[in-house]
């Protein structure tokens, strides 16, 4: 099992403290999510962990031990796209390969899989301008998959993926997660990672506001409410509406669900559907960034 723990990490530029002793962990056979706004010091944390950046403080630990990460061990995509638009596909991938130390006759057969599992097998000669954004992400991506790498450490990986692709991402990562690889996600795609990550570190102004499991975030911070979707909205003055014809309204106790309904079935409303859930994990985040920017 491969584990990464951060500890305390430091980093300022120019006298400005980014990332202020920010602590994360993320280990083999799971996802772990790095949230937060623009500027608020998620991808100063990554390329600290990968030493491109020198930290100022702080400890990397792989394994119980300080260490810097083998960057041959890792598949790392940036958040700003690090591929050659006028070469051929084939021809990046492979320099990408051998840069991670790959044995050449292995390359091939990798290559082939990757382009295969992401459907652009036609592009493999093709130069990488000539290719749809969700496509030159895939290729991006696998750049960062094609020497299998122990962790993975993925900076907006969504971006520019239309709703199939996206799916076929996440159906990656899951496949990824089951062959017991190190996975770090950041992203803004809170709704998504609520349904793939484990466990969360939110960091607002270079300072971790949570550090964990995503199910104890979300049990400590939810709260219960009712939802409706009906056009019927003038008989629902005490509801919230959070779009169009779909509204809710927060329950106090767990006996309120059931008044509720007969509230609602006094009324005779024409209801398209109605239920009971938690808060988002979307908005627990902004809850807890905008508890930050109001001190």
């Amino acid at each position: 099992m491969k584990k990464v723990d951060v500890r305390n990490i430091v980093k300022s530029f120019n006298g400005k403290c980014v990332v202020n002793h920010v602590n994360l962990s993320f280990s083999s056979g799971k996802m772990t999510a790095l949230c937060g706004k623009n500027g608020s010091g998620k991808t100063t944390t990554i390329r600290c962990i990968l030493g491109i950046l020198e930290k100022d403080d702080g400890e990397i630990i792989v394994d119980g031990k300080e260490s810097t990460i083998d960057k041959k061990r890792i598949g790392y995509i940036p958040e700003e796209r690090g591929m050659f638009v006028k070469e051929k596909v084939e021809t990046q991938l492979r320099f990408f390969a051998q840069l991670k130390g790959m044995e050449k006759e292995k390359i091939d057969p990798a290559m082939n899989y990757w382009l295969k599992r992401f459907h652009i097998e036609e592009y493999k000669y093709k130069r990488l301008e000539s290719m749809s954004k969700g496509n030159q992400q895939k290729v991006q991506l696998i750049s960062a998959l094609i020497h299998d790498p122990e962790i993975i450490i993925l900076d907006e990986p969504f971006s520019g993926l239309d709703p199939i692709n996206m799916d076929l991402f996440i159906d990656v990562m899951r496949e990824l997660k089951a062959a017991n690889k190190c996975i770090l996600i950041s992203s803004h795609q809170l709704t998504l990672l609520e349904g793939i990550c484990e466990d969360i570190c939110i960091i607002e102004k270079g300072q971790c506001m949570y550090e964990g499991s995503i199910l104890e975030l979300i049990k400590t911070h939810s709260k219960d409410y009712m939802y409706i979707k009906t056009k019927d909205k003038a008989s629902l003055n005490d509801y919230e509406e959070i779009s169009p014809n779909h509204f809710r309204k927060m329950l106090n106790s767990s006996s309120e669900f059931n008044s509720e309904i007969e509230k609602i079935a006094q009324k005779n409303l024409e209801i398209d559907s109605i239920g009971r859930g938690k808060t988002s994990l979307q908005e627990i985040f902004v809850s807890l960034v905008n508890s930050v920017e109001e001190k």
